[in-house]
């Protein structure tokens, strides 16, 4: 045996235990607590928003991304193919034509017309949410799905990792509460339930094309549709 390095195995407790930890990280680092206001406070037209996001997701997914390099034999679908190339297939022209769709009537139901988000700088917000799909997608999706599913069936991995996917979305809310006495319920609970909806779905176009570049290019188009066409961040 000397000489060989033994890998060590994943297990399920183990990756469960990662995907808490990124929620518990991101609690930590989010927008929420205000950190753009003072550390890019002489940047006008409060653009210092949008280069802490860059910065803060950035740092965020540092560690799936070693994860992903580290147990990449234990993967479902290992890092040469994972990151290869975007498929156009039935399954994500499907999710994108719906998510357009969604988006649409929800502006002309919201809007009562046809209506685009000019408080937005344009550029700004297409790169702030490819990042966002890409960063978000690689830990839940790249690393949480991908890894669980070498271990347990489809359902469960998918199950867990949207789990974890729409627990990170708690912090900010409960953040803004102590911070401002405020809590969002309405809001939450529909964040929370997209979150539910698009995880499965993300994990569902990575498992049929093999490739996170399509639930991240799924992802970022949700995003981005929804904050240009119907409002919010």
């Amino acid at each position: 045996m000397g000489g060989y390095i033994v890998e060590k195995q994943l297990s399920c407790k183990k990756i469960i235990f990662t995907l808490l930890g990124f929620v518990m990280f991101w609690a930590v680092v989010t927008d929420a607590w205000g950190y753009s206001d003072w550390m890019f406070r002489n940047i006008p037209n409060n653009n210092g928003t949008y280069f802490y996001g860059y910065f803060s997701r950035c740092i965020w997914t540092v560690s799936a991304i070693l994860l992903i390099i580290k147990y990449n034999n234990q993967l479902k679908f290992q890092k040469d193919k994972l990151y290869k190339h975007l498929k156009f297939d039935k399954s994500l022209l499907i999710v994108i034509s719906i998510s357009l769709g969604y988006a649409v009537v929800a502006m002309l139901i919201n809007h009562r017309g046809i209506w685009f988000n000019s408080e937005n700088i344009l550029g700004l917000t297409v790169v702030k949410y490819i990042v966002v799909g890409f960063v978000e997608e690689t830990v839940f999706r790249g690393w949480g799905y991908n890894s669980l599913a070498k271990i347990v069936s489809h359902k469960k991995a998918a199950i867990i990792s949207t789990f974890f996917f729409v627990l990170l979305h708690f912090p900010a809310y409960f953040i803004k509460l102590y911070r401002f006495g405020i809590f969002d319920f309405i809001g939450l609970i529909g964040q929370c339930s997209s979150a539910l909806i698009c995880g499965l779905v993300f994990c569902w176009l990575l498992k049929n094309s093999k490739t996170l570049w399509n639930p991240i290019l799924a992802h970022s188009m949700y995003d981005l549709a929804y904050v240009l066409l119907v409002g919010g961040n």
